[in-house]
């Protein structure tokens, strides 16, 4: 790697959420939400991907959400690269960053490295995997949430 390419930085503002499954929803919101003090965000009905919802760390704040839980049975929560709908790839990291022009800047960087990336239009994001596997999501604020 040449010097140049390693001082390529972008304006990380930190990780936006990890998705991880549960195998009991109801007893994940009570965890965190009645034993930790975190809240719960939303949750979302099971539409055929199972019952999900955000459980944020601090509430109202942009830079960390926090965890993203989805209620599998253990025998659904291994997946891998072939799995790339947004909501089947469990685990991940979400990764967020300033703006979208960090984000096209990291779309050319993962293109030049060879790295498939599929892109979440319904979410506005895209999906990545590194060198061992993990799912990796990129985030960052909308045009809305960016100009107030």
């Amino acid at each position: 790697m040449s010097l140049a390419e390693q001082s390529f930085q972008l304006p990380w503002r930190g990780i936006h959420h990890i998705a991880l499954a549960t195998a009991d929803l109801d007893a994940t919101i009570h965890f965190y939400q009645d034993v930790l003090g975190m809240h719960v965000r939303a949750i979302a009905p099971d539409t055929g991907r199972g019952r999900h919802c955000l459980i944020l760390v601090k509430p109202a704040d942009d830079t960390v959400w926090g965890f993203h839980f989805f209620e599998r049975a253990l025998e659904k929560t291994m997946l891998g690269p072939s799995d790339i709908h947004p909501h089947s790839l469990i685990p991940h990291v979400a990764l967020r960053l300033a703006d979208e022009a960090a984000a096209q800047a990291l779309r050319e960087r993962l293109r030049k490295a060879e790295v498939v990336i599929t892109e979440i239009q319904e979410l506005g994001t895209f999906v990545f995997f590194d060198n061992n596997q993990l799912c990796l999501e990129i985030t960052w604020p909308s045009d809305e949430s960016s100009s107030s």
